[in-house]
Order: structure tokens, then C-alpha cells, then sequence
């Protein structure tokens, strides 16, 4: 250890900071104190946003076992995990560079030289055997520093795309049972409203044939009915999509989702906890994954400039030798010389391509390190203020539907007493299952403002979230992978 503090210490005096490059510093974001828009149902506080299981707010058991199913099986999750480990392999590998190679080798040697051309070793006859050891040592210190430096930036890229995954499968996971569910409930709404406008129909035929009515009045009821009869199939459709897609984010075949808590019980109101914009900068993936790019681009300068710091040769063969391959290991002969020196370019003009290559590259990855800060402060905002309004529209369709329900309980009630006919009772009907299907629509909507704010705050990727190698099964194993 002393000797390698020795030999950074020696590099960085003789290199200094034109071959040493930049020093990694964070660029200024300009992070805004609070929130533009504000959000009367969001409850601040510091909680940790991304080891908070959000989804558990909703109260829905089905819904926390599939999103811990999907964590745990999803095949992006275990391809990005992959990337993790490869990432810290490369890492592993390049601190072994500080480690000389050996080695072996063993030959015959004959002729009028008493010198061995290979190891430069000199025997004690014109020819015979010899077998060793050859020790290589050859390092650009300031090079091998800045690819360190760049390799640990690449392990922090990987990490953040890695939870990055995590946090869209759970979104995904998420967002589609939402659908699932809002689909099922709009199907059964769907299919009363048929029910009922086939028997409205049926009555104002009647009434049109007894001149009660005009056939403007009766074609615009017939006009409703085949547009509700129209997006069943549709619907239907949607629920066999949204299931499968569940299943797939499961890395399960096609099927059927068990039904579980009705979707008009989801909780839509507590759900989300707002936190400061610095929270953003720090939590979010992609936020994460940007600064450690710039990272890396800044290593990468230094990894390039270092071509012209001096390259460290050490070797030093070492082993036996005899006139006869029967003795080599019992001979008493033996050699060992060493040799060293330094390299460097005199004339290398494609580094200075490189260099300013890699300059370039740090530039492009500066501006999408501050495109992603603002891009998240922007989203947030935009999320607070669509949480804000859904919820909001939501609070107004369901007291619409509240009332129709209550006015349609009380037409019923005047139709039995013979105060009001049937046909009022049923286009009462009718605008109730109309009114029930538009605020399934407004609650999902409300629902999916919750699923992307989350999303978009960096929430809930730290959740059971670890990085074990699964078993590829026999024919994949090639001994332990990592």
C-alpha cells in the first residue's frame, strides 16, 4: 500500500493538472425554494420517498402482491441487475492492472550464444532447457486512476438505470391494475346502460307508434343505445390487454387477474406526500444516472490527457535451467534479471483528437445533466397541479352521481305512488349509468395523477430492492456467474 501512495504521489507531482484533467465538480442547478403549483391534498413532510411503499396506501392486498411479484420476477429488473454486476466487474478488473502478471513458460535453447533471447537470462552452456516464472509490470498511474474514477461513475450510471426499471415496472404494475379494475366496473356499468336504453327504446317504439312521441325523440335514444352497445367489445377487449400486460410485467403467461377490492372503494384521498424540490434532485433515477454520466465524461478527459504521463515497465524472468530435461527441477542452475523503464508519446497527434473528443462529450452530457434536473422539477410541478385539479373534478362528478342516485330513488318512489310515468324513471336510469361510468373515468384519471407523481418524485425504488443473481437453470450456470 505504501508503495502505490508512493507512486500516486509521484504522478501527481510529475503530471500535474493539465495531464491529471478536470476535477469532477457538480454543476449548479439553480433548484427552486418550492413548488410553483401547490396541491391542497398532497401532505408535506420529509418522509424517504424512495424507500416509501406508496401503493400500500391504497389498501388493496392484490395490488401489494403483484407489485412485490413484479420486483422480485420481472425480466428488465434482472436485465438491469446484470448490467450492475458487469459494471462492477469491469471496476474489478481495472484495479487489478495495479497488480503485476506472471507468466509461466519452460523451452529448449541451442545455439552458439550462451544467452537465452526470451529472458535475457545467461546459461552456464551453449543450449538446454529452461522453465520459469516472467513477472510484467506496465502502468500509466494517472491513467489507471482516471479509469478508476470513470469505471466507479459507471457502477453509479448502472445502479441509477437499474432502479430506474424499478421504478417504471412499478408504475407500470400500478397504473395497469388501475386500468384493470376501472375497466371491469365501467363493463358492468356498460351493460346496465345497454339493459336500460333497450328498454327505453323499447317503450318510446311504443309510444312513437301511438303518436305520443316524434321519431326524431325515439331515433336519437335508438343513436344512444348502438354507441353503448358498440364500446362493450371495446371494453372487453381493454380487460384482456390490461391483464395480459400484468402478467407480463409478472414474467408470468396470459391469464386472468383475481378480482379483489372494488374499484369505486380504492382509496383516491391521503395518498400522496409531497416533499421539497431538493428532494427531487436527489431521489429521482434518471437525475441520479445524468450527474453520474457527467462523471464519467469528466474521468473520461483525464483517462485521455493521461496518455502523456509516463508509462511504468517493470519485468523480471526468474527460473531454472539444465542441459537436461530430466534434472530442469533438481538443477541447482538458476537466473533471474530484471529490467524497467519509462515510456511516453513524443508524436502522438490522434490523442489530441481524443482529448477534445472527450471535451466534447462532457459538454453534450453537461446540458442533459441540467436538462433532466429541470425536466424533473417540471414534471413534479405539472403533477401537483394535475393531482390537485383530478381530485378536485373528482369531488364534483362523484356529487353529481350521488344526486342522480338519490333523484332516481325518488322518481321510483313518485312512480309507484302513480305521480310520474315510466319513461321518466328510465332516462333517470340512464343518466345514472352515464353519470357512474364518467366518474370511473375521473377517478382513474384522478388515480394514474397519483401513479405518475409518485413516479415522477422517484418513489418507492428502494423497496426490497437488491441485486441477487437468480439460477439460470442447467445449461446456463457456466460455474458461478458473479
Amino acid at each position: 500500500m505504501s508503495i502505490r501512495i508512493s507512486l500516486v504521489t509521484l504522478a501527481l507531482f510529475m503530471g500535474g493538472c493539465s495531464v491529471w484533467g478536470p476535477d469532477y465538480q457538480k454543476p449548479q442547478t439553480d433548484a427552486p425554494k418550492r413548488w410553483r403549483s401547490t396541491d391542497a391534498y398532497a401532505r408535506m413532510g420529509g418522509e424517504k420517498i424512495p424507500a416509501m411503499a406508496w401503493w400500500n396506501k391504497f389498501r388493496d392486498p392484490l395490488l401489494l402482491k403483484l407489485v412485490d411479484t413484479a420486483l422480485d420476477r420481472n425480466n428488465n429488473i434482472q436485465s438491469a441487475v446484470g448490467a450492475v454486476f458487469k459494471a462492477r466487474a469491469i471496476l474489478q478488473q481495472i484495479q487489478m492492472n495495479w497488480v503485476p502478471t506472471i507468466h509461466a513458460g519452460a523451452g529448449y535453447m541451442s545455439n552458439v550464444y550462451d544467452r537465452n533471447d526470451s529472458t535475457y537470462a545467461s546459461l552456464p552452456f551453449p543450449g538446454g532447457f529452461t522453465a520459469g516464472f516472467i513477472p510484467n509490470y506496465s502502468l500509466n498511474i494517472l491513467q489507471q486512476l482516471r479509469t478508476q474514477e470513470q469505471a466507479e461513475a459507471n457502477i453509479a450510471a448502472s445502479v441509477a438505470a437499474k432502479n430506474a426499471v424499478r421504478l417504471a415496472i412499478i408504475s407500470q404494475v400500478v397504473g395497469s391494475y388501475f386500468g384493470l379494475r376501472e375497466e371491469e366496473y365501467r363493463l358492468a356499468q356498460q351493460k346496465l346502460l345497454v339493459a336500460n336504453l333497450e328498454e327505453v327504446v323499447s317503450k318510446f317504439t311504443e309510444a312513437h307508434q301511438a303518436g305520443l312521441i316524434s321519431l326524431f325523440m325515439l331515433q336519437q335514444y335508438q343513436m344512444d343505445l348502438a354507441k353503448a352497445k358498440a364500446e362493450v367489445p371495446v371494453i372487453e377487449y381493454n380487460i384482456v390487454r390490461l391483464s395480459n400486460a400484468i402478467h407480463l410485467l409478472l414474467n408470468e403467461n396470459p391469464g386472468t387477474i383475481q378480482t379483489s377490492l372494488p374499484f369505486m372503494e380504492l382509496e383516491h384521498k391521503g395518498i400522496v406526500s409531497g416533499n421539497l424540490p431538493s428532494a427531487v434532485l436527489k431521489n429521482r433515477p434518471d437525475v441520479i444516472h445524468a450527474e453520474a454520466t457527467l462523471r464519467q465524461s469528466s474521468a473520461n478527459i483525464g483517462v485521455n490527457t493521461s496518455v502523456f504521463f509516463p508509462t511504468i515497465k517493470l519485468t523480471t524472468p526468474l527460473g531454472l535451467s539444465s542441459n537436461s530435461l530430466s534434472n530442469l527441477f533438481t538443477a541447482k542452475d538458476s537466473y533471474w534479471q530484471y529490467q524497467g523503464g519509462l515510456n511516453m508519446p513524443i508524436l502522438d497527434l490522434g490523442a489530441f483528437g481524443a482529448i477534445k473528443s472527450a471535451k466534447a462529450q462532457y459538454y453534450s452530457d453537461y446540458y442533459a445533466y441540467i436538462e433532466t434536473v429541470k425536466s424533473a422539477f417540471a414534471s413534479v410541478d405539472t403533477d401537483l397541479a394535475s393531482h390537485q385539479k383530478y381530485t378536485e373534478s373528482l369531488d364534483q362528478i362523484m356529487n353529481f352521481y350521488t344526486t342522480t342516485h338519490g333523484r332516481l330513488d325518488n322518481e321510483q318512489t313518485r312512480y309507484q305512488g302513480g305521480l310520474v310515468g315510466y319513461p321518466e324513471v328510465l332516462a333517470l336510469k340512464v343518466t345514472m349509468n352515464q353519470a357512474a361510468i364518467q366518474t370511473a373515468q375521473t377517478k382513474l384519471a384522478q388515480l394514474m395523477s397519483i401513479v405518475t407523481l409518485y413516479q415522477d418524485l422517484g418513489g418507492g425504488y428502494m423497496v426490497k430492492n437488491n441485486e441477487t443473481a437468480r439460477d439460470l437453470g442447467e445449461g446456463h450456470r457456466f460455474g458461478d456467474l458473479f
